[in-house]
């Protein structure tokens, strides 16, 4: 009874988390602020459509999108099914995060946190061709807390991570012109710094491989994927390597 009541709570924790990702998702790629409560930078949650303010109970997690039926209580307009999919997803997340890495409560927040800005930047990505830095920078900073407490120094994540610039850099400079309407060379340095922090010694090729393979895939489809299957890949490589390691 008692892990029943702490999984519920874990999914409860998860969907609270998403709940803010899901004003991320339709701010970010707008460019609307998002911090403080100066009515006159920003503004509490509103419809997308008709710009009505919310009530804090139509905004709640889960519940608000089932009492309102899936549309908006003013306007009528049918509420985009991400918003609902994101907290679901993530609420699993942080429930097979803690059932998989429970016993080091620091290391699954962070792999939590990857988690969480890994769906979102795809769930971004994929509804507007759209990769948020901010989102990118965050994903680093959580590698570079999660390297530190790994390796109990800053020189290894140092040199990965200053290869990784220098890789990016070269792609950026260097790299063959894109003519793909999926820009391969930006969505390449969006993974290779992340997984310079969150990739170390043998998963390095695997990564490698999972990013060709991917690459291959992707070009077969005709599909925006390439970044999706890389960033997936990216996050589950970087669990099996923290789990085979402790």
């Amino acid at each position: 009874m008692i892990l029943i009541a702490s999984y519920i709570s874990l999914f409860l924790f998860g969907v609270l988390i998403s709940n803010f990702t899901t004003t991320l998702f339709y701010r970010l790629p707008r460019n609307i602020m998002i911090s403080g409560f100066n009515q006159k930078s920003t503004r509490p949650p509103f419809c997308s459509n008709c710009n009505h303010d919310l009530l804090f109970y139509e905004y709640l997690p889960i519940l608000s999108w089932f009492s309102t039926l899936g549309k908006c209580n003013y306007c009528h307009t049918p509420i985009n099914k991400s918003y609902i999919l994101l907290e679901i997803l993530i609420g699993i997340i942080a429930i097979i995060l803690y059932y998989l890495i429970g016993q080091n409560l620091e290391y699954f927040f962070l792999c939590f946190c990857f988690a969480a800005l890994a769906v979102l930047n795809i769930f971004i990505y994929l509804e507007h061709n759209f990769i948020s830095t901010r989102i990118t920078l965050s994903i680093i900073v959580t590698g570079i807390i999660y390297r530190t407490l790994t390796d109990q120094e800053i020189f290894a994540w140092l040199a990965s991570l200053s290869l990784g610039c220098i890789l990016s850099l070269w792609i950026i400079r260097e790299g063959v012109e894109d003519k793909s309407p999926y820009n391969y060379d930006k969505l390449l340095v969006h993974l290779i710094l992340p997984a310079s922090l969150w990739c170390r010694n043998e998963s390095v090729l695997l990564f490698v491989t999972s990013i060709v393979l991917g690459y291959l895939f992707s070009k077969l489809i005709k599909n925006k994927l390439f970044y999706p299957i890389g960033l997936v890949n990216l996050f589950l490589i970087s669990l099996y390597n923290f789990m085979t390691s402790t």
